[in-house]
């Protein structure tokens, strides 16, 4: 199939030399990769612990302060290639206070999309200490952060990943994504629920999902996972979860989504037709 793949889940995380990254960069163009949505942290406590309590269990060893350190001002690493179009993202998870002030300052500095770690309570299945336990705040406390977060983000065009497990948080997703109809989001791995999901792709058009995390559980269950991709092949976007410095990961994704996905009409929407239609305005701004 002659045809380039878009990424919308990746994390900019490295513990390779910087200027490894110009070789990570021609692998991902050697499989097929044209562009991706790539996460950067601008902002972090200075305390490990705290940071490690905001990622989820499978991350945390690549996590360092000095690792978060090297990918905090992304223009030098994604100016290292002009072959892939890639839309840097601020990852806000650890922004609080100021945040009117903040997103206006990133969005002029260049981040064109905000990504967001919704878990306001511990998650046992991700391993993420979350919110409470992190920051001291209150489930309501951590609602307000993030809807401001977004209605900022939504003010200055920037669309949104947010990581949220609809099966607790579903009525507040659904609130934020009614309340911008005008800002698309995404919600990665399905909302860790193919029927919670489903309910908000069928009644907002701005509303996405993407294939991040769900290799494993689709291996288990490929006819019920394909239907439903078929269902929605619009709105579902692939996405690998991973880490810039393991860009093989970014490729056996790639890989097993090709191979469970029958039709070309289908990879065609799912690995580039969707993530265009997602990010057009920002691409187009790039």
């Amino acid at each position: 199939m002659n045809m380039r793949f878009y990424d919308t889940h990746i994390h900019f995380v490295f513990t390779c030399p910087t200027d490894h990254l110009s070789n990570i960069f021609v692998y991902l163009k050697e499989i097929g990769i044209k562009g991706f949505a790539a996460f950067f942290m601008a902002e972090f406590p200075s305390e490990i612990g705290t940071i490690l309590e905001m990622v989820p269990g499978d991350f945390q060893d690549y996590i360092t302060l000095n690792t978060l350190s090297n990918q905090r001002d992304p223009f030098p690493l994604i100016g290292k290639t002009t072959d892939l179009e890639i839309v840097p993202y601020l990852d806000a998870r650890f922004i609080e206070t100021g945040i009117e002030q903040k997103i206006k300052r990133y969005r002029a500095l260049g981040f064109k999309g905000l990504k967001l770690l919704y878990v306001p309570e511990e998650d046992p299945g991700t391993k993420i200490s979350g919110m409470q336990k992190a920051f001291g705040r209150t489930p309501k406390q951590s609602e307000r952060i993030t809807s401001l977060l977004i209605d900022n983000a939504s003010i200055q065009e920037m669309s949104i990943i947010i990581h949220a497990d609809l099966r607790r948080y579903g009525q507040f997703i659904e609130n934020i994504i009614k309340e911008h109809p005008m800002t698309n989001f995404d919600i990665p791995h399905f909302g860790f629920s193919r029927k919670a999901v489903s309910t908000l792709l069928d009644k907002y058009p701005n509303c996405f999902t993407d294939l991040s995390y769900l290799d494993s559980f689709m291996a288990k269950n490929p006819v019920s996972y394909l239907d439903f991709i078929k269902h929605y092949q619009d709105k579902v976007l692939f996405g690998s979860d991973a880490l810039i410095g393991c860009p093989e990961n970014v490729e056996s994704s790639l890989r097993f989504f090709l191979g469970h996905l029958d039709e070309p009409g289908l990879i065609e929407k799912v690995f580039s037709r969707n993530y265009l239609t997602f990010h057009k305005r920002l691409i187009d701004k790039t």
